[in-house]
């Protein structure tokens, strides 16, 4: 080892050694060992690819045995180098190894000299021309090749064994030692050994500059980083001991304070001191977490402290990043800091302005979801939240102008902060629209705040010298446990705000508990649709459509329902408007699609099954297919699957509304436009797509009972129907006076409650069997 450390010291001069500190010196025998690991492959390449020529070449050799076995300790030696080279790439601690990895390399350096040297020496005995030539060469390119094959240490480890070896091998080969060829070779050592000597130092003095350089480039890159960015003013540095060292000339004038009276003073001394007292709760914790960070010698950045120096508190952004040395200990802290004092005031004054109402003085919405979202966290023994909405305040503006409107939304204000107590927290949500949250309260207090509010906002209004009279209505939601949402907790209000001015106006309510019940129902009707989804919970029901002529089945039409885990069977109008808002129409749909399909094929070939669909469901690029899979699945006749579409389904009509429904009946199927009447029923939808069958909505058949205007409107539909070839179907038949009244306005089909209602599978497969045993045998309609 001590041999090791010599051949290492060589490359220092007295210039640069004083500037290697053994910091430094371990960063260079690092990055050497790495420039030994990066040329190891290709000098064990060079050197595999020689040995095999040589080997070749000296095969015949007389002493062949010595040769070979020089040739194996090379190939060998070589392979050592390959493995080692992979070993110290490979090895995550490398840099806790260096004395191994130097000693490994030297040794296998040392080896790979030695059995050259044994090849040499054993092939010049009885070699030829050649073979003599071919070994001079290899002697002088083994000697050249330190030179540039690395530092020093390892250099000499090579040069060594192969410049004594050469010379044994010269004296050894000759019977008179050749003195010319000594010489020769003598000088040419020395001068390999002194171009070792001074590539190794140019070497180290060009690691040296480029460590510096490194060094003076973080430094300089982190200021000028940061006065680039503006959040920068002064430099800070700790040693590994976390003393601030060499402080700044800005950094004593930031602290109020001198360079010397700042160097030494630990730096968790110093945001310990001058933590700014009674600021506020988060400072204490952005101080602690700082510390900690810094405890932890872990980086941080822009975290803002308030600090106070003397009567002084100012606020300050500290950046710091951990240093650490070539071995992987911390050798301290470098970083920047910013006095940030006026952007923060600038910031809470905008954070003020942004938080409440200009007009008022009130907080606004953005303060009042986040205060509400706290209250709802944590309501303690319970709270109230009270939504106001004036009335006719409209009217005033109208009338009177905005500038009047605003005068009377300051005094309205200053009636309703009368009327709270003095930690209620009032907001103006916007408009005429207030919101007031009342901490520690039960409903009965809650209940009178709120008709105190609407007493004195009844009171007649002196603005502008003209009297002016409102009201206000008052919903009232109580808070009572923890953790409730406050989106529905603002809604609960808003529900009861909306039943007090349906009552009359001028008066108060509180939230019902059967509104609450629902609104839960629909919140988690909601989250099921959207989160977890169980197609398995919808079945179908089939309730038939009959051919009035013969009382015979023609159709079923299949109705999804939903068996909820918690709410049971649930219709599809408590569903499907949020299936298709939030897009799980689809997947349902297809669910539906291939049940009813499957039913079909178990149904009589006359009877057919019609399966509605959503507006959204037409717009599905895939729907197309999934139709043609499930007619194809269970070898349907496409006839027998009839598509029910409602007039707004189809309201905005497209060429991609109609190329669906074209692509639809191009694939057999039939299309029928379901409620017709109940919604906006433009000729456009007949114009457009050609359906085969019309349903007329259960509400114009009952109101046209007893009207004749009525009957004469519905006889002209179902005219207007066979002309273009539609059957027309009545919804909602319940009586044989409205069955005999719509075979007499011309109508084809009926469905409802007098023929049956919706069945499950095997019901409906009694219905059908009892039906066509009680019914005549005629064909269908």
């Amino acid at each position: 080892m001590q041999l090791l450390n010599f051949i290492t010291n060589l490359g220092y001069s007295s210039k640069n050694s004083d500037r290697a500190s053994s910091d430094i010196r371990r960063q260079i025998e690092l990055s050497q060992l790495g420039v030994r690991a990066t040329l190891a492959p290709r000098m064990g390449l060079t050197g595999f690819i020689v040995a095999a020529a040589l080997s070749w070449s000296f095969w015949d050799h007389h002493d062949a045995f010595a040769l070979r076995s020089g040739l194996i300790g090379v190939f060998a030696s070589y392979i050592g180098l390959f493995a080692i080279s992979a070993s110290w790439w490979r090895d995550h601690r490398r840099n806790d190894r260096l004395k191994r990895y130097q000693f490994l390399f030297c040794l296998v350096a040392s080896l790979i000299g030695v059995f050259w040297s044994a090849v040499i020496m054993f092939g010049l005995r009885d070699a030829n021309l050649i073979q003599t030539s071919t070994l001079y060469a290899l002697a002088v390119g083994l000697m050249s090749a330190p030179a540039f094959s690395g530092p020093a240490l390892y250099a000499f480890a090579l040069w060594i064994p192969i410049t004594i070896g050469s010379f044994l091998a010269i004296m050894i080969d000759a019977a008179t030692p050749p003195i010319p060829s000594l010489i020769g070779l003598l000088s040419y050592a020395f001068l390999t050994f002194t171009s070792i000597l001074s590539v190794n130092a140019s070497t180290i003095d060009r690691e040296l500059k480029r460590i510096e350089a490194e060094r003076q480039n973080a430094l300089i890159g982190l200021l000028l980083r940061d006065f680039q960015e503006g959040t920068s003013d002064f430099l800070w540095e700790a040693d590994a001991d976390l003393d601030l060292v060499r402080p700044s000339a800005r950094f004593a004038e930031a602290a109020f304070t001198t360079e010397a009276a700042l160097d030494g003073t630990s730096i968790i001394r110093f945001l310990t001191d001058h933590r700014a007292r009674c600021v506020n709760q988060t400072n204490d914790g952005v101080i602690a977490t700082l510390i900690d960070h810094v405890g932890r010698r872990q980086p941080f950045h822009e975290q803002r402290v308030e600090l106070s120096f003397g009567t002084e508190i100012r606020c300050w952004s500290m950046t710091g990043k951990p240093i650490l040395g070539a071995d992987g200990q911390f050798i301290g802290y470098r970083g920047v800091g910013s006095d940030v004092t006026a952007i923060r005031q600038a910031e809470r004054q905008i954070d003020h302005i942004a938080r409440h109402d200009n007009l008022t003085g009130l907080a606004n919405r953005m303060s009042f979801d986040a205060a509400l979202a706290s209250l709802c966290a944590t309501p303690g023994d319970g709270a109230a939240l009270l939504c106001i909405d004036l009335d006719h305040f409209k009217s005033v503006n109208d009338r009177f102008g905005h500038q009047t409107g605003d005068a009377l939304l300051v005094a309205a204000v200053q009636r309703i902060l009368g009327c709270v107590r003095e930690h209620d927290r009032p907001f103006r949500l916007g408009g005429d629209e207030f919101g007031i949250i009342l901490p520690t309260t039960d409903q009965a207090t809650a209940e009178l705040i709120a008709a105190r509010i609407v007493h004195h906002l009844a009171q007649p209004f002196r603005i502008d010298q003209v009297n002016l009279t409102i009201g206000a209505c008052v919903g009232i939601a109580m808070v009572t446990a923890n953790d409730q949402n406050p989106a529905d907790v603002h809604h609960a209000a808003d529900l009861a705000l909306y039943r007090a001015k349906a009552e009359g106006r001028g008066t108060h309510r509180a939230f019902a508990a059967q509104a609450e019940t629902e609104a839960r129902q629909t919140r988690d009707i909601k989250f099921a649709l959207n989160n977890d989804l169980d197609l398995g919970a919808f079945y179908l029901e089939y309730q038939p459509i009959v051919a009035l002529a013969t009382g015979h089945a023609t159709s079923v039409e299949a109705l999804v329902r939903w068996d909820h885990p918690q709410y049971g069977v649930l219709r599809p109008d408590l569903f499907i408007p949020e299936a298709e808002h939030s897009g799980a129409i689809i997947p349902i749909g297809r669910h539906v699609l291939a049940i009813a399909c499957d039913f079909a094929a178990t149904l009589p070939d006359e009877v057919s099954v019609a399966i509605n669909l959503s507006a959204v469901q037409v717009h599905d690029a895939g729907l197309i297919e999934t139709i043609a899979n499930n007619l194809a699945r269970n070898a349907l006749a496409p006839g027998r699957i009839v598509f029910e579409l409602t007039e707004t389904a189809i309201l905005n009509i497209t060429p991609e509304t109609v190329a669906t429904l074209d692509g639809i009946k191009a694939l057999g199927c039939r299309l029928s436009l379901d409620d017709f009447g109940s919604g906006f029923s433009s000729i456009a939808t007949l114009y457009y797509v050609q359906f085969d069958r019309l349903k007329i909505d259960r509400t114009l058949i009952h109101d046209a009972m007893g009207d004749c205007r009525r009957r004469a409107i519905l006889r002209n539909i179902t005219h207007l129907a066979r002309e273009i070839g539609m059957r027309v179907t009545g919804e909602g038949v319940e009586s044989e006076q409205m069955k005999t009244a719509l075979t007499d306005l011309g109508f084809d089909h009926g469905q409802g409650s007098l023929f049956s209602p919706a069945l499950r599978d095997a019901a409906l497969h009694d219905w059908l069997n009892y039906r066509t045993q009680a019914l005549p045998d005629d064909t269908a309609a």
